[in-house]
């Protein structure tokens, strides 16, 4: 085995005793944990198993930038039912843990890039499970019906770890995890609201700074630049569609250069940022000279779609409510909408729940999600209809109703240098 266990008896090697760069107050994460336990104790779960960056953020307290090499598995969070929780490591990365992790049980793997080591890590995963006493417990996994969470490892590993537990039971841990995580903390709000003020900045750099003859891959750096000056640590290119070779083609990033941004097109963002792990995701089309009253028109009937929906969401309404009611304006203006009318944020770009013709599950105060209304009048705008319309926000769902933080202005419906 070549996992090592922390030193004793203080339990860190460097940092300690307490972590110096914890992404959250000890309260906040203690409270993660303990609303964790009693989700587990009312669903029968003995020990939740979390691999994947979001999970091993919000209840571990890890962050690295290291997810992005698939080959090294940063962290597994291990939480216990009773007792406490274990983060597992790279070695190499035991400062790291012991910098930002309020959990000191770290167990750091030796050799974590020979892949012989990768390999066998879901096995190491399994021996430390069996030493805590879980060895023949119902063990909840990042799966599930409700889903939007994973285990981000080759079906080889999984099935490793699998056989290597032959005695515990696997359960779905997705309501555990979205129990927590569904309703947001006055700090994660607090981050939440910062990170859109940060799209909107960037996006206002758009409205303000686009120059006759620019392409699409100017306005991504325009965008891309104003959000990293702003606070941005992470940015997604996204999608943005412009002029009429892009029409229609959506979430497939800013990089063509050849694409030039004519006088009498559209500009359409929908941009990805993060402030602190927390996620901005507020999509607007803005147009690209004086803009046409079938335009304005379409833009007014987003505007009350979006309105008909906020004015929906309280705590105790279904999701697919506030779903029809934004529908049907849109359907009764004579847009031809999409199936969903938004989806909650977080940690993630799309976190449960989601605003569908399905989706039953009841608001609840705490709940951070985007409203998004889009959709497409008569056809597209470069075989002279008035074309395609996208207006997003984020809201907060209050005890009474919700709070809309505003992304870009609604004033702002053109560039600025046509008007």
């Amino acid at each position: 085995m070549t996992i090592e266990k922390a030193p004793q008896p203080q339990g860190y090697q460097v940092f300690g005793p307490k972590p110096h760069l914890a992404d959250v107050p000890y309260e906040e994460h203690n409270a993660r944990i303990n609303k964790a336990k009693s989700l587990m104790r009312q669903q029968g779960i003995d020990l939740l198993m979390l691999w994947s960056e979001q999970n091993c953020h919000y209840f571990g307290g890890f962050t690295s930038t290291h997810w992005n090499a698939p080959s090294i598995q940063p962290c597994v969070t291990i939480i216990p039912v009773d007792g406490e929780p274990v983060i597992m490591v790279p070695e190499f990365f035991r400062w790291v843990a012991e910098a930002q992790c309020w959990i000191r049980d770290i167990r750091g793997q030796i050799d974590a890039h020979q892949t012989n080591s990768e390999r066998d890590l879901p096995r190491e995963v399994a021996e430390v499970v069996k030493e805590m006493g879980y060895g023949n417990a119902n063990i909840g996994l990042e799966m599930g019906e409700l889903a939007h969470t994973w285990i981000p490892r080759p079906y080889n590993d999984i099935k490793l770890l699998l056989d290597s537990l032959p005695d515990a039971n696997f359960v779905a841990g997705d309501m555990i995890v979205w129990g927590c995580r569904m309703l947001k903390s006055p700090l994660e709000m607090e981050r939440l609201i910062k990170a859109a003020a940060i799209h909107r900045q960037a996006f206002g750099a758009i409205v303000d700074e686009y120059r006759p003859g620019m392409t699409e891959n100017d306005v991504l750096k325009i965008f891309m630049v104003t959000a990293a000056q702003n606070g941005a640590e992470w940015l997604q290119s996204g999608h943005i569609m412009c002029g009429d070779m892009k029409e229609g083609i959506v979430d497939c990033g800013g990089h063509w250069d050849g694409i030039v941004i004519n006088k009498g097109d559209y500009i359409s963002v929908d941009m990805c940022l993060k402030h602190k792990g927390y996620c901005a995701d507020m999509g607007r089309f803005i147009y690209v000279g004086p803009t046409p009253d079938d335009y304005k028109r379409g833009t007014e009937l987003m505007w009350d779609a979006f309105d008909a929906a906020v004015d929906k969401i309280k705590p105790g309404v279904p999701a697919n409510e506030v779903y029809n009611a934004l529908i049907k304006v849109e359907q009764d203006g004579g847009m031809w909408p999409i199936e969903m009318a938004g989806h909650g944020i977080g940690l993630d770009i799309h976190e449960p729940p989601v605003f569908s013709a399905t989706e039953e599950t009841l608001l609840e105060a705490g709940m951070c999600m985007e409203v998004e209304c889009c959709g497409l009048i008569g056809g597209f705008h470069k075989e002279g209809h008035t074309g395609m319309f996208h207006y997003e926000n984020l809201i907060i769902v209050t005890d009474d109703g919700c709070q809309v933080i505003e992304g870009l202005p609604r004033k702002h419906l053109e560039v600025s240098c046509y008007k």
